[in-house]
């Protein structure tokens, strides 16, 4: 005897207690019809299909780590704070190394710029250049999980007709649900932070080993990026001077406002694409189904990390020397090898124009992000 359509419309709210049970209990009275005609085999077709169908409605708000769970904070706060330790653990590693990095003429030999040693302390490393030029930014993390499950069985039904006149008809029903959601998270970065001086209070240095985890949590490659920028900073010598230094007789700020020499723009994200289908086929006298359709379900996660620093001042280890209204400025002791040629046209930092530079730049690098996140989702759409 067939199962009661009563017994198909609680299904769907015994198993996630969503609002598809209506639509398995119509197809269930559908296939129901067909089972009173073709017997016992046609019932475990009939029950497999309606399951298919109030499974399909199970996608609820999907967690952003399936790995990490804790039931007193969720997963996304955990995912959230390993990510957080393991990017300051990257980008102190990063702003504190001191591997010398090379100092290029712009052209195609590569030849080295200068061929003398530098004096000790004004070696071009990472550490160096951060201890005389203050940079600020800003960096996001956005966490975005979608989760999707649906059933898409089909029939096929034959035999039917006369020999003259043979009929077979094939059926075949769909539905699927997505769940989705995301959370970005912006925080500014502060490089005099990271580099000990006597401008700000460093932040303390990772205790622990950074890179121990996956995707976001491990390996980022952050001094990579940064090492990348300041040398092609360095070699750049086609750059426009801040302020009215390229155009003296202009009034108001100048290019200040959107000038991007020295700033380091950055992408890291990592895609996680999971799915898994099946279902029985059964090949009866006349019908052959449900298929390999009949469940399906699919989960992609994407942790993003984007970062954008910018140049704003010359810190307190490196006095100026010159007057205010000579540029470009001197500094004493002299900026180390490989500071940009557009270092010694930055103010002092703890004057009123660093102060002002530093605003500008934290509201730069926000929109620089904002844009960066916008082109991302145009691409998804």
């Amino acid at each position: 005897m067939c199962i009661s359509a009563t017994l198909s419309r609680g299904l769907g709210n015994l198993i996630c207690k969503n609002n598809f049970q209506l639509f398995a209990q119509r197809f269930y009275v559908l296939v129901c019809a067909e089972v009173h005609l073709m017997g016992e085999e046609m019932k475990r077709i009939a029950v497999l299909s309606v399951l298919a169908f109030a499974l399909s409605g199970c996608v609820g708000n999907p967690d952003f780590d399936l790995r990490v769970k804790d039931s007193e904070y969720g997963s996304a706060v955990f995912r959230v704070a390993s990510i957080m330790a393991n990017v300051k653990c990257e980008l102190w590693e990063a702003a504190n190394s001191v591997q010398e990095l090379p100092s290029f003429r712009n052209d195609t030999d590569l030849k080295p710029r200068d061929s003398d040693r530098p004096e000790p302390g004004r070696e071009f490393n990472l550490q160096n250049i951060f201890s005389a030029v203050a940079y600020v930014g800003e960096m996001s993390i956005t966490l975005d999980a979608t989760e999707k499950a649906g059933t898409t069985p089909s029939a096929n039904f034959f035999g039917w007709g006369s020999e003259a006149h043979p009929l077979s008809v094939t059926a075949e029903a769909s539905l699927s649900e997505v769940g989705h959601r995301e959370s970005t998270t912006y925080h500014s970065v502060d490089f005099e932070r990271l580099v000990k001086g006597n401008d700000v209070p460093a932040a303390l240095p990772p205790r622990a080993p950074c890179r121990t985890g996956t995707e976001l949590s491990g390996p980022l490659k952050i001094r990579e990026i940064l090492q990348a920028g300041l040398v092609a900073s360095d070699m750049n010598d086609l750059s426009v001077w801040p302020g009215n230094v390229s155009n003296p007789g202009a009034k108001g700020s100048g290019v200040e406002d959107k000038y991007s020499a020295g700033q380091i723009h950055a992408v890291i994200d990592f895609t996680t694409v999971s799915s898994v289908s099946g279902g029985p086929t059964w090949s009866l006298r006349h019908f052959e189904g449900p298929g390999k359709g009949l469940l399906s379900a699919s989960r992609v996660a994407k942790h993003q990390l984007i970062f954008t620093f910018i140049p704003i001042c010359i810190r307190e280890k490196h006095q100026r020397i010159t007057t205010t209204a000579t540029l470009p400025y001197e500094y004493k002791p002299k900026l180390p090898r490989g500071a940009p040629r557009w270092a010694n046209y930055l103010p002092p930092c703890g004057t009123a124009s660093a102060a002002e530079n530093k605003a500008v730049a934290l509201g730069r690098a926000h929109n620089v992000n904002i844009l960066e996140r916008s082109r991302e989702l145009r691409i998804l759409q």
